[in-house]
């Protein structure tokens, strides 16, 4: 990285603000024999921590970092994509939100790449030691020249790729959607005229707006001969089109969609993942229907051959999140539930029974359940 690219220090101090940080006091509201043993690791939207708890909501590691997102590595290290909602308007975030950045236990920085644009949403660190992430693109102006809306051809239309590098932050695959869509396409509806928003004296237009990016696991529709999922193909979700697409490696051509019709379908959507073998379902389709249009939300369980709705946890206006939220299918067949705008993050049985709950004061950032032994440093309490 050339000197005038370092990225500021994540110490450098805060601009003062007339937002106060408020202490992060969490309630565990729920906590039965029947919620997964495990830690949760919680990013926070508003107060530069990582926090990672028991069940009882005890506080087992912090990280001092505003994260986006944040995967434990099984060394215990740490993968940050910086830049919440909160860390996106303050510094040194703001500055970081061009890297993916991995550091240790103790919060020293261990390995870092600068991508061609913002890396938002989703990170993700592959078997073979490579690390996947999503980042920010534009529509070429010879592709906004064929736009039929004429106001959007007056602007900037945000895309997205997915990038894939070695440890050695050698680029192993580069792909961006507008180079395989239509730029007049949606997904499943129309184009809306969503918004203008000034940047940089410039308008934009928040054409994809894409929150997850997945490696198809080993499964049996494979197995059976489907070779839309060939494992190590890529599930992407593309939220502003509500619709999740399966992307064929290496052409990159999509090769399998979901919108659905689970209550109208899709409303703008997160975190869609194939299950692995390992884990109840496998094979079926995770993903968090915000239900934008609605004002429920819904956690949506799909097999992917006939795209049926074979489990789905849905109970009203009890449970919302218009944006943002994650879910993760546990070992002992319960699912993690990650409803991000008021902070809550829940548990709950295959038959619909919250087992776990916390309330947290501030916007959640898709916090994930990890098992004790899963790293060295997550010894099971004696």
């Amino acid at each position: 990285m050339q000197a005038d690219d370092q990225p500021p220090s994540v110490h450098a101090p805060i601009p003062d603000t007339k937002e106060s940080l408020r202490p992060a006091k969490r309630v565990v509201s729920i906590s039965t024999d029947r919620s997964y043993p495990g830690v949760t690791i919680i990013p926070q939207s508003g107060n530069e921590k990582i926090d990672l708890i028991d069940k009882n909501g005890a506080l087992v590691h912090q990280w001092s970092f505003d994260a986006a997102r944040a995967r434990l590595l099984p060394n215990c290290n740490l993968l940050v994509v910086h830049g919440s909602k909160w860390g996106l308007m303050r510094e040194p975030w703001s500055s970081l939100k061009h890297f993916v950045r991995e550091y240790d236990w103790d919060g020293k920085l261990q390995w870092e790449f600068k991508a061609p644009g913002a890396v938002h949403h989703d990170v993700q660190r592959l078997p073979n030691g490579n690390t996947i992430f999503l980042y920010r693109s534009v529509l070429p102006e010879e592709q906004a020249t064929l736009l039929k809306d004429p106001a959007r051809r007056e602007l900037v239309n945000r895309s997205d790729g997915i990038m894939e590098v070695t440890p050695q932050k050698e680029v192993v695959w580069d792909w961006k959607l507008h180079e395989h869509f239509d730029p007049n396409a949606c997904g499943s509806e129309p184009c809306p005229f969503i918004t203008k928003r000034a940047k940089n004296g410039k308008k934009e237009y928040d054409w994809t707006h894409s929150n997850s990016v997945t490696v198809i696991p080993p499964n049996r529709w494979f197995d059976a001969g489907d070779a839309r999922f060939k494992p190590g193909n890529l599930m992407i979700l593309v939220r502003n089109w509500s619709t999740v697409y399966v992307i064929e490696r290496p052409s990159g051509k999509p090769v399998w969609s979901y919108h659905g019709t689970y209550k109208g379908g899709l409303s703008g959507g997160h975190e869609a993942f194939m299950i692995t073998d390992d884990l109840p379902g496998a094979g079926n389709i995770l993903v968090f229907d915000n239900g934008r249009d609605k004002g429920t939300s819904f956690a949506l369980e799909i097999a992917p051959d006939t795209k049926e709705v074979v489990w789905a946890y849905d109970v009203g206006d009890e449970f919302y999140s218009g944006a943002a939220g994650t879910l993760q299918r546990l070992p002992n067949g319960n699912t993690l539930i990650s409803e991000d705008v008021p902070g809550r993050n829940f548990e709950v049985t295959p038959e619909g029974k919250k087992v776990w709950e916390v309330k947290n004061p501030y916007r959640t950032c898709r916090p994930h359940r990890y098992p004790y032994g899963y790293c060295p440093n997550l010894k099971e309490p004696s």
